[in-house]
C-alpha cells in the first residue's frame, strides 16, 4: 500500500479514537453537572428553610460557588460537543 493511503487510514483511525474520548468525557461531564444541579437545589431549599444569620450567609456563598461551577461545566460541555 502506498504511504498516502496508510497515512489516511491512520488519521481516520486516530480520529475515531478522539471522538470516543470526547463522547466519554462529555458523558462524565453530564453526570457531574447533574450532581451539581441536585446539590444546588438541595442547598437552595436548605437556604429557604434557614433563619437569618451566619448559616444563611454561608449557604448563599456555597450556592453561588456551585452555580458558577455548573455554568463552567455547561460551557465546557458545549465546547466538547462542537
Amino acid at each position: 500500500m502506498p504511504e498516502n493511503k496508510l497515512l489516511i487510514r491512520l488519521e481516520a483511525y486516530l480520529g475515531l479514537d478522539d471522538a470516543k474520548r470526547r463522547r466519554k468525557k462529555a458523558g462524565e461531564l453530564k453526570e457531574v453537572i447533574k450532581k451539581l444541579k441536585k446539590k444546588e437545589k438541595k442547598l437552595i431549599a436548605e437556604y429557604q428553610d434557614a433563619g437569618k444569620g451566619k448559616k444563611q450567609g454561608t449557604l448563599e456563598k456555597r450556592i453561588a460557588i456551585l452555580h458558577a461551577q455548573r455554568k463552567k461545566g455547561l460551557k465546557a460541555l458545549k465546547k466538547i460537543k462542537q
